[in-house]
């Protein structure tokens, strides 16, 4: 073999080392929201959920076919964020806590009721009660459902190194938003 191929061959082993990266799912509690059972049709709505620290005006909904079209009939749980005169809050403080260079990548699913306003959110990863990244991008048409996606690189020394990662989601207005899912991942670069 020539010099120049081992050289070549070499460096591109030594890149595909130093780039090899992992990705592991955080545990969260209750991440679709299903961990409480409401005993009642498809429609009704229970205060408190299980795993989040709920701030004024929360619920856990349990939406029927006249908020979700695509709503199973038995009826589709959501963490329900806001009503019409307050705005709203849930929180969850994770067991895991902040990596130096680590890509961490939160998702929300957000929905718009279709017999209800949706003024907005604001969705977040927090550590140590700081955010460190937020997005209120999602924009759902009534009656569905999208994904935000939300980014935080890390980096070698990161201010809330060793701090609790925290999932934070709020309402604005006076309307309401509802959360299907939610999960987080983190890759070590």
């Amino acid at each position: 073999m020539k010099p120049q191929t081992l050289l070549l061959a070499l460096a591109v082993l030594t890149t595909g080392i130093v780039s090899a990266q992992t990705t592991t799912s955080i545990p969260i509690f209750n991440p679709f929201f299903v961990d409480d059972q409401i005993a009642c049709s498809p429609g009704c709505s229970y205060p408190g959920i299980s795993g989040w620290i709920c701030g004024a005006s929360n619920s856990l909904f349990k939406a029927s076919t006249i908020q979700y079209p695509e709503a199973p009939q038995e009826g589709l749980y959501v963490a329900a964020i806001g009503y019409s005169n307050a705005t709203g809050s849930i929180l969850q403080t994770l067991g895991d806590t902040v990596q130096a260079n680590a890509i961490y990548v939160l998702k929300v699913s957000i929905g718009a009721r279709a017999d209800y306003p949706f003024t907005g959110y604001l969705a977040s990863l927090m550590a140590g009660n700081v955010t460190l990244a937020s997005s209120n991008k999602a924009t759902p048409v009534g009656g569905t459902f999208v994904s935000d996606v939300i980014e935080y690189s890390s980096g070698p020394t990161p201010s809330q190194l060793g701090q609790p990662l925290q999932i934070f989601v709020k309402s604005f207005g006076t309307g309401q938003v509802n959360i299907a899912s939610v999960s987080l991942t983190m890759t070590v670069k």
